[in-house]
């Protein structure tokens, strides 16, 4: 199945077949081209040396084709050659690979023909990209843009050439299970009988769940830029016309011919008049977009240009089982992936936290309890749920049937005032952790607590100061971590949102009363009762190296969600304080925020 389908105007029919053709595999030569630019990604590289041995590419025997390890590095690798050789100095990874590789030291190695280098060479106002979600520069692109179109012009025309297809293999693909080299030939080499150009994996994580309905179909279906390029076509023709302002004259190469419709997204992306989208939009969601308006016919020189290159629904292809794309997204090691080889980095798997481990703190503010209660049937790892309420009642224990085990719901009147929810939870929880929420959230199964595995720890989303405190209720949040534990946090923590130690707490509420004094609450000296700031802020100013706070991940960035979901807002703050921390405007805020969501769109 293919990740675009035209249904619009675009289709030619008349240029769609295929016929039967002879065997692509007859003296092909590949590549793989493993891209890297930032020490952690040369640091990768001189890892893979030793993991490559563990998920072995290939049994040599099985490999029919020649195919090369091609390195390509964005900056100058001869300008680190007198560096200090360090683990990061690219020149020097790159010269011990190439005598690794000469002497066959490795296993793996047999499974490749030759290994070869390239340098994009690029300043570094152009090798820009925005590796953590915090910039908001718009050329954050330009980097990754530039790299890819060097390698296409290199493979089309230059040094590169006389490849028929090569594997764009980042340093976050990681291979998972041995043979993925005998898997990505027995791909290359059905794509030009196929008639595929690019053939890859689109987004498989759940990022986008919640407004995938909002987002263009060229994003939501558009292949992840690791995938495999197919430069040979499946016919040979020598009749070409000029079409508008696309011209196919000159697609015939010296070298040999190259497969028309890859040749025409790069061109068409690297053309004069499209710096616009060279520097504002990642190379693979482009080629998607020209893909997609080509095959519904909405642009009619983009249609004209894909029936000339006898495109088809297989052209542009989802189908494979070499890699599959979950980019940024949180997993569980648990999580089984299909393919052999994973686009997510390492460090973005983590365990998760045994059920028993846990505490959900549920602050119950009015009787309308019956949207948390229904989701605590779902499955989800809160085998304990704490109910305290602000109103009286009578204390009950409940048991209730979940997917994954027994659930113990404690329902009972809470002794302390709703502010101070997050201590008296911390003082009542008999578990290692807890988290919090309130009875306007339900929670959003199917979810875990990932914890990283060396040291448990929970992943934080946390949005950049900068951009997540525009509201005065958030920036008052900060102000008050600053003014108790004199600590400037650079990001502000949602208390639903982060995993709180339960040892921890019980010390930061009790130096939290310390540092609030005699200040009040209810007279608005403090604009809140203890927060998730308060805490963060509480933890960095105790100098406690060991487990100081949790393992960062920008929600903005990473395919992470909460644990619980607002189904309505909370009642509102009815204090006439100087600074209205949750007036009229935060509850319309909140309101609109259950309808409607914020489009963070990958395009790594």
């Amino acid at each position: 199945m293919s990740s675009i389908h035209g249904d619009g105007d675009g289709d030619c029919d008349d240029h769609h077949d295929q016929g039967h053709h002879d065997n692509a595999s007859d003296n092909a030569k590949l590549a793989v081209v493993r891209v890297f630019s930032t020490a952690d990604e040369v640091n990768a590289l001189l890892l893979s040396t030793t993991t490559w041995e563990k998920t072995r590419p290939c049994d040599p025997a099985k490999i029919s084709q020649p195919i090369d390890l091609v390195l390509v590095y964005s900056k100058d690798i001869e300008s680190e050659r007198y560096m200090d050789a360090t683990p990061d100095n690219a020149h020097t990874v790159v010269a011990t690979l190439s005598e690794l590789f000469a002497n066959k030291s490795l296993g793996w190695m047999s499974c490749f023909a030759e290994i070869k280098n390239m340098s994009v060479k690029l300043t570094p106002e152009e090798d820009q990209y925005d590796f953590h979600g915090y910039s908001m520069n718009k050329h954050w692109v330009q980097g990754p843009n530039t790299v890819f179109t060097n390698i296409m012009s290199a493979m089309l025309t230059g040094d590169l050439s006389g490849y028929d297809s090569f594997f764009l293999m980042e340093m976050d693909a990681v291979p998972i299970k041995a043979g993925w080299l005998e898997q990505f030939e027995k791909e290359a080499l059905e794509m030009p009988t196929q008639n595929m150009a690019i053939r890859g994996s689109k987004y498989l994580g759940h990022k986008w769940d919640a407004f995938k309905h909002l987002m263009p179909a060229h994003v939501v279906e558009h292949i992840n830029g690791n995938a495999i390029y197919n430069l040979k076509p499946c016919y040979e023709t020598d009749t070409w016309q000029v079409l508008g302002r696309f011209t196919l004259k000159g697609w015939l190469d010296a070298r040999g011919l190259k497969h028309p419709w890859l040749k025409f997204l790069h061109d068409t992306f690297t053309g004069e008049g499209n710096v616009r989208m060279t520097e504002g939009m990642a190379f693979d969601v482009a080629f998607a977009m020209i893909t997609q308006a080509a095959m519904d016919g909405t642009e009619n020189e983009l249609a004209a240009a894909f029936c000339q290159s006898k495109g088809t629904d297989s052209t542009y292809s989802g189908n494979s089982m070499l890699i599959g794309n979950y980019a940024n997204t949180l997993l569980n090691h648990s999580f089984d992936v299909p393919t052999y080889i994973r686009h997510g980095s390492d460090r973005n798997l983590f365990h998760s936290l045994a059920d028993d481990q846990v505490t959900l703190g549920v602050a119950v503010y009015d009787q309308s309890t019956g949207h948390m209660m229904n989701t605590t049937r779902s499955n989800h790892p809160f085998k304990n749920i704490l109910m305290l309420q602000y109103f009286p009642g009578k204390k009950t224990v409940e048991k209730i049937a979940s997917p994954s085990g027994e659930v113990m719901v404690t329902t009972q009147q809470a002794t302390q005032e709703p502010h101070m929810h997050l201590c008296e939870v911390a003082k009542l929880a008999t578990t290692p952790w807890f988290a919090l929420t309130d009875n306007y959230h339900v929670i959003n199964a199917p979810v875990t607590v990932l914890m990283d595995h060396s040291d448990p720890q929970m992943p934080v989303p946390v949005m950049p100061y900068a951009h997540g405190c525009e509201r005065a209720d958030c920036q008052a949040s900060l102000d008050q971590a600053s003014d108790l534990f004199g600590v400037h946090l650079e990001y502000h923590h949602d208390p639903y949102e982060l995993l709180f130690s339960t040892r921890d707490a019980r010390d930061f509420c009790s130096s939290w009363q310390q540092a609030a004094g005699s200040k009040s609450w209810k007279s608005c000296e403090l604009a809140y009762g203890p927060t998730a700031d308060d805490y963060i802020a509480w933890k960095i100013s105790t100098n406690d190296k060991a487990n100081l706070i949790a393992t960062p991940k920008n929600k903005a960035l990473y395919g992470w969600r909460a644990w619980t979901q607002r189904w309505t807002p909370a009642p509102m703050d009815m204090r006439q304080c100087r600074v209205q921390v949750y007036g009229l405007v935060e509850y319309h805020h909140a309101l609109g925020n259950i309808t409607s969501c914020s489009q963070y769109v990958e395009n790594k």
